[in-house]
């Protein structure tokens, strides 16, 4: 498998999963290019997976990337809301108390166990069904809803623990 093969098969898959966490043209295809800059550096590797192999690694690339990108555009963005002045008063940012909800759910998935946190992305922010994520991590479907029940379950204990 060459480089331009592995690209006309997986970009749109890609570019799907990157959308879905960054709901932006530009930031979604910066997310792929990164994530296509990871996949060259360590293709020997990869094209030595099996399809599932190589398709659970794509999501957690991308997956990865995006987040990084969605890190990055939030720093900025806070530091310009911070720093704006209109006629003299400071920027309000009327998103703030619908998106602090969000942030604190996002930061508390983020740490929770890798097969906790990748299967709520998975089912979650990148909606892939649950036979799909099966198909990815190569279990069972039921092995998948019980993963998300018991993430769910731990996730819900963390967020009681940080009010």
């Amino acid at each position: 498998m060459k480089i331009s093969d592995f690209y006309e098969k997986y970009k749109q898959r890609m570019y799907a999963i990157a959308f879905n966490i960054l709901n932006n043209v530009q930031d979604s295809e910066d997310a792929v290019h990164e994530a296509f800059i990871s996949i060259t550096r360590n293709f020997d590797k990869i094209k030595k997976f099996s399809c599932q192999e190589r398709e659970r690694y794509i999501v957690i690339i991308v997956r990865n990337a995006s987040i990084n990108i969605y890190r990055k555009n939030k720093k900025t963005r806070q530091y310009i809301t911070d720093t704006e002045i209109y006629d003299n008063q400071p920027a309000v940012n009327v998103n703030f108390f619908e998106n602090i909800d969000y942030q604190i759910l996002l930061q508390t998935i983020s740490e929770l166990p890798p097969n906790y946190k990748d299967v709520l992305f998975m089912y979650y922010v990148n909606n892939y069904t649950t036979k799909e994520i099966s198909e990815i991590l190569n279990i069972s479907v039921d092995a998948v809803w019980k993963r998300i029940e018991r993430a769910k379950k731990l996730l819900k204990e963390k967020l009681k623990e940080g009010e």
